[in-house]
């Protein structure tokens, strides 16, 4: 089992649309799962977990019937997964998979570009 934090990295990208309680951002990567794992300031002892099995890689999508498609392998090193999250994983598709993530006024304006 490995992790890897992105808090810093996504701060950069992201800046201020970060979620102000926000406090870790982060890969947990089993041999068999990945899942994006996330710590709010105000329930510091729970980690939330979101496994990112279902997040599919556009690319492999067409092979989808044959093939698991995921765009997080857990049989590729852990930061070659925190790299797919950070430059495949777009705003809107976080906002509205992983609430928290974002500031709800950050949330809110992603949501209205749909």
């Amino acid at each position: 089992m490995k992790r890897i934090n992105l808090i810093e990295n996504f701060r950069l990208k992201y800046k201020n649309l970060i979620h102000p309680d926000l406090i870790y951002l982060g890969l947990l990567q089993t041999p068999n799962e990945v899942f994006l794992e996330k710590i709010m300031d105000f329930e510091p002892e729970l980690i939330i977990q979101h496994n990112l099995e279902s997040v599919i890689d556009k690319d492999l999508e067409p092979f989808l019937p044959f093939i698991k498609a995921s765009l997080f392998n857990p049989l590729v090193d852990i930061n070659d997964n925190a790299t797919r999250f950070l430059l495949h994983m777009d705003p809107l598709s976080i906002a509205m998979n992983y609430r928290g993530v974002f500031s709800e006024e950050a949330t809110e304006q992603l949501l209205n570009y749909i």
